[in-house]
């Protein structure tokens, strides 16, 4: 019999068949809408975190006079380098030594078809002079100071901190006038004819106005001599604004990058549905950004050099850019390796099951290093260090020594070496200690039997 209460309608409906939730569909919506976010960001992240570190660099070497003259400074020993500086000065000095009157009294009438000659060998020997006087300290002295002195010159200039130009007519020099003078009385110690005989030459320092040097020069000489001579144009006024405007954005450029970097670190990792798989996107990626902003580095840079005609110089450019970029070169490999740990770190700490299998196996293997392995005393790994542990200590210092004297040309060698020195230092007195501690262990007593 049948309930006429229940209505027969044929076939029920099941559970499982039942539509899903409004509410269950919007959330599987946002969290899509919320995953393709988080990319987004990461992506930004990565690309914003770049700009910054070059961002930074830059602004710390370029402006910053201090930064400037420890990057150039080693250069004043480069053969590049001062092989293009002999020449250039070579060029000015020969502006003050009369070489074809030189030979035609030098030689007898008879000779004189050799005085063409004579003036070529005058020139290369006043280069060979110039290379030597490079070679001395007080090159290195005037290097130093004369990057010193123009560097925060036209910082100031570009800051619109001083009005003050090196010349009446608003034009940067870099002037050249001290060591020409150096370069003068220097082949005259090797030379004494080569000027004149009893010829006083001036003492000319960065004090010494431009158009005085000039003159007493020539005073010197005897020889009349362009306006510019002996100096370098560096900056010109007129285009001062277009250059303060680029400074000042690019000042707040490179903060406004920093502030982006950070909100957009932070907004990813607020925002991620997976922080861990986050994280180890991030590092990756940044890894990634870096190595490819390698690569188009290196592009640019040969890019830029093609477009010296000049071998010389070319050789002598090619070598400033690699030192002033070497430190940039520094930071990208120290981030890319912290990058690479991070997302390794982030790995191994997650429990997928390979990272938790090398975690186990980890365990295993410090557990038996450390002297885990209970009944059979101390690991023969740890009875090694034990009896070899003054040598492995005096091994590390030497060849932290050997390091420091033959490999190490920068803060960031010698901060790594030291570490890396310490660190093995630690872990030998570490294995010393704990294997000691084991070995004093006493036995565990029998157990009495009734």
């Amino acid at each position: 019999m049948t309930d006429a209460s229940v209505p027969v309608t044929g076939e029920q409906p099941t559970a499982d068949l039942a539509p899903p939730a409004d509410g269950e569909v919007s959330k599987k919506v946002g969290q899509r809408w919320r995953k393709s976010l988080v990319i987004v960001l990461a992506v930004l992240t990565c690309i914003s975190l770049l700009a910054t570190t070059v961002g930074v660099w830059a602004h710390r070497t370029l402006l910053n006079t201090n930064s400037w003259v420890n990057a150039v400074g080693p250069l004043a020993s480069n053969p590049d380098v001062t092989d293009a500086v002999a020449h250039r000065l070579t060029d000015e000095l020969m502006q003050l030594i009369d070489a074809s009157q030189l030979a035609e009294t030098a030689l007898p009438a008879q000779a004189q078809v050799l005085a063409a000659p004579l003036s070529e060998a005058v020139g290369q020997f006043v280069e060979r002079t110039v290379a030597q006087l490079l070679a001395t300290p007080q090159f290195q002295e005037f290097w130093v100071e004369a990057n010193r002195r123009v560097h925060s010159l036209v910082v100031k200039v570009l800051r619109g901190d001083t009005k003050v130009l090196l010349t009446a007519n608003g034009v940067v020099q870099l002037n050249l006038l001290p060591l020409i003078g150096q370069a003068l009385q220097f082949l005259q110690s090797k030379a004494p004819g080569l000027i004149g005989n009893g010829v006083a030459l001036p003492d000319i320092t960065f004090d010494t106005p431009v158009d005085q040097a000039r003159s007493e020069l020539q005073a010197s000489a005897k020889r009349t001599v362009p306006d510019g001579f002996g100096v370098v144009t560096v900056f010109e006024s007129d285009k001062l604004k277009a250059a303060q405007d680029a400074v000042t954005l690019f000042d707040r450029l490179v903060v406004g990058l920093i502030v982006v970097t950070l909100l957009l670190l932070v907004a990813t990792l607020v925002l991620a549905v997976d922080r861990r798989k986050t994280v180890i996107g991030l590092a990756l990626g940044s890894v990634a950004a870096y190595a490819i902003a390698i690569a188009i580095l290196k592009t640019v840079k040969a890019q830029v050099l093609d477009l010296i005609g000049d071998p010389q110089t070319r050789k002598a450019a090619g070598t400033t850019i690699r030192t002033l970029v070497v430190r940039l070169d520094w930071i990208v490999y120290a981030l890319v390796a912290i990058g690479l740990a991070v997302a390794l770190v982030a790995f191994l700490t997650g429990s997928s099951r390979l990272a938790v299998a090398i975690r186990r196996a980890a365990g295993r293997s410090g557990s038996y290093l450390v002297g885990g392995a209970q009944g059979r005393g101390v690991p023969k790994t740890i009875r090694l260090v034990q009896h070899h542990a003054t040598a492995l200590r005096w091994g590390g210092i030497v060849l932290g020594v050997l390091a420091l004297v033959f490999l190490v040309h920068g803060w960031w060698s010698l901060f790594f070496t030291v570490v890396v020195v310490g660190l093995f230092e630690a872990a030998v007195s570490f294995t010393v200690a704990r294997g000691s501690t084991g070995a004093a262990a006493p036995p565990a007593a029998p157990s009495a039997t009734a």
